[in-house]
């Protein structure tokens, strides 16, 4: 079995990206608008709470009682 490889890079930003793989200004506001529907439909379920129980009352591990 190989042994896994780890990459210890960070992660590109937006301007390297950008200099890799350029994109015309009018796909790239396609892209924008696309994303932007997306946010408005997703967003309401992403904003929402994922517990109910607050942060200060949930236990820090299960041994905790």
């Amino acid at each position: 079995m190989p042994k896994p490889v780890h990459i210890t890079t960070p992660w590109p930003t937006p301007a390297e990206i950008d200099r890799r793989f350029p994109i015309p200004k009018a796909r790239r506001k396609e892209l924008q608008a696309l994303v932007d529907e997306f946010k408005a439909v997703i967003g309401a379920s992403v904003a929402a709470p994922k517990s109910s129980i607050k942060p200060e009352k949930r236990r820090k591990r299960a041994s905790a009682a």
